[in-house]
């Protein structure tokens, strides 16, 4: 697992999850990046992987 940490107001501590990566697309709606993942193939890859969904905000100007 790659070297992950959390980082708070109250302190910094190690970090445990299953992300390994992360892309961004641009899609018209959530739903819309929902579509464009729903067939992918490293779906299939592993029993329970899985892709999170997250709408990001844009960059403050």
């Amino acid at each position: 697992m790659n070297a992950k940490k959390l980082v708070t107001a109250q302190g910094i501590e190690d970090l445990v999850d299953a992300t390994t990566g992360y892309t961004i697309v641009g899609a018209a709606s959530p739903d819309e990046a929902v579509r464009i993942f729903s067939g992918h193939p490293r779906l299939g890859l592993f029993a329970g992987n899985s892709i999170a969904v997250l709408e990001c905000p844009p960059p403050p100007n």
